[in-house]
């Protein structure tokens, strides 16, 4: 390590309270940290960080894609992207389309939705319970709409994102976006991209039912 003389860096009043404490003294001054990055506060990006390598300790180990997706309640898309990617990047955050297609493409999707509830103070669903999917077309005549009759605002004004779609008790619903729904169906909008939550148990007759409706 360089050292410099404290006269030549330190304004002439700060120097001399140095002289006061640590005159003729060699000392270390450390950098100031930084400023925390996305995650880190909470710890949440360490715990995904420990899972991604959880993930690809078992793909290491010979474990299946297909088991690894069951093990981890992710889809076995999302698993290839984390074994077979590069280092991940974590993307811009937007409320937008575009923003998810970037998040899932690194298997992150499941923080764009973290990112995209928090934003609206909710929290997303428990990770532990649901099994997620990749961002998907879903024909929006599989999701059910409150207040029907209800006159809203065209689609064109409301943020062109995807619906965050549970699906529980053999019936699918979205929560969160109830307006934005019916916004669409009121537009004739076929299908949507979306971010689909089945419930672990129910999801081998969610996916045998339902997955060859959906489309990328």
């Amino acid at each position: 390590m360089k050292y410099e003389n404290a006269k030549n860096i330190l304004p002439e009043k700060l120097l001399e309270e140095v002289q006061k404490y640590a005159g003729g003294k060699v000392i270390y001054i450390p950098k100031k940290e930084s400023a925390k990055g996305w995650g880190e506060a909470s710890g949440y990006r360490e715990r995904l960080n420990k899972r991604n390598a959880m993930i690809c300790n078992r793909y290491s180990a010979g474990h299946s894609i297909m088991e690894i997706a069951e093990e981890f309640y992710l889809s076995p898309e999302t698993i290839k992207k984390l074994v077979y990617g590069k280092k991940v990047n974590l993307p811009m955050f937007s409320p937008t389309i575009t923003s998810a297609e970037n998040y899932a493409s690194q298997g992150l999707g499941e923080e764009w939705v973290r990112m995209y509830l928090s934003s609206m103070d909710k929290d997303a669903p428990d990770y532990s319970e649901y099994f997620m999917s990749e961002l998907v077309r879903i024909p929006l005549r599989l999701i059910g709409t409150e207040n029907d009759e209800q006159i809203y605002s065209r689609a064109e004004d409301f943020s062109d994102l995807p619906l965050i779609v549970l699906y529980e008790n053999h019936v699918f619903s979205v929560p969160y976006q109830q307006d934005y729904l019916n916004c669409l169906k009121q537009a004739r909008r076929n299908s949507h991209y979306a971010f689909v939550f089945a419930r672990n148990e129910e999801y081998s007759f969610f996916w045998n039912n339902f997955g060859k409706n959906f489309r990328r």
